[in-house]
């Protein structure tokens, strides 16, 4: 199914009420998670995204391991004790710098090409459509390519990023971590782009800087924002957790409160990675095509994105 088709309609989202738009940046991002939150009530099937990643790149993680240790290594623990008086360093750090590479490179597919999916069925969404999991995953396989290849130049930013702070100095590190920023910034519509947008990589780039430039930094902001309010709730959950346990002073009740607060945490890292990028792209659509997402205050949107679409 296209991820654009819109003849497999549902129930749209709710239209917030035409009230006056005056709020601060809390309050705002409050309002985004509510928001992004009734677009996740519908598409419950968002929530899986993050937790398949997750598993995908344990997995992941685990065979780069085992092929490192077993192939690389030759299954000897005690192989760099050998190696750092047989080979130059440069020639160790080069084997260090390829197995960072192909990390980042497995790390950001992965997440890539789940982002992919969750975009799409959000898309849908937003244009009156229902689209499942599996159409998610159609149209990140549909996108794939580009999806490797965004990856590809990620990873190679990170590992080239990575050796400059390792090479220099404090000022080296300093311009290391700033360029870094900027990179994280100018990228921050880019995966939208390629998927939603249906552009080229290069063109991916090319319109994400022009958006933020327009948006003027405040989608960065709104984004912080939202993990303020996770931050925010998951403080006073976790001194709620430590009132209750200093109280009662059980040790099984410490260990239960422990297992809670494990489990809340997960929970919290689901549900805002899922708000997080439906945010992202209701924030990409308004500033792309001047269109404000069905179930989004038109002020809340449009307050985030400056400049005239």
């Amino acid at each position: 199914m296209n991820p654009q088709d819109t003849s497999s309609l549902s129930n749209p989202l709710p239209t917030p009420p035409a009230t006056p738009f005056k709020m601060g940046k809390f309050a705002a991002s409050k309002l985004l998670v509510k928001e992004s939150f009734n677009v996740l009530k519908q598409d419950k099937e968002l929530a899986w995204f993050p937790v398949v990643t997750g598993i995908v790149q344990l997995i992941g993680l685990i065979i780069l391991a085992s092929v490192f240790f077993f192939v690389i290594m030759g299954a000897n623990p005690h192989y760099f004790d050998s190696v750092d008086k047989a080979q130059p360093n440069a020639q160790l750090d080069l084997l260090g710098y390829a197995v960072l590479f192909v990390y980042y490179l497995m790390t950001f597919f992965i997440a890539n090409y789940f982002l992919a999916g969750v975009y799409a069925i959000v898309h849908a969404r937003f244009n009156g459509g229902n689209l499942s999991f599996g159409d998610g995953i159609d149209a990140a396989n549909r996108n794939i390519g580009k999806i490797f290849a965004w990856s590809f130049i990620s990873a190679t930013v990170g590992v080239v990023l990575r050796v400059i702070s390792d090479k220099s100095q404090l000022i080296g590190k300093i311009v290391a971590g700033l360029f870094g920023a900027a990179w994280a910034i100018l990228t921050y519509f880019s995966l939208p782009s390629l998927v939603i947008g249906n552009r080229s990589v290069q063109d991916s780039f090319k319109e994400s800087a022009a958006l933020i430039r327009k948006t003027w930094g405040e989608a960065i902001i709104v984004n912080f924002g939202l993990s303020l309010f996770f931050m925010v709730l998951t403080f006073i959950v976790m001194a709620l957790f430590v009132g209750v346990g200093i109280i009662v002073q059980l040790p099984e009740v410490w260990i239960l409160l422990a297992i809670l607060f494990v489990i809340y945490m997960i929970a919290v890292v689901i549900i805002s990675s899922t708000l997080d990028s439906i945010v992202k792209l209701a924030l990409y659509e308004y500033a792309s095509t001047g269109k404000v997402p069905q179930g989004f205050t038109p002020e809340l949107i449009q307050n985030a994105v400056k400049g005239k679409v």
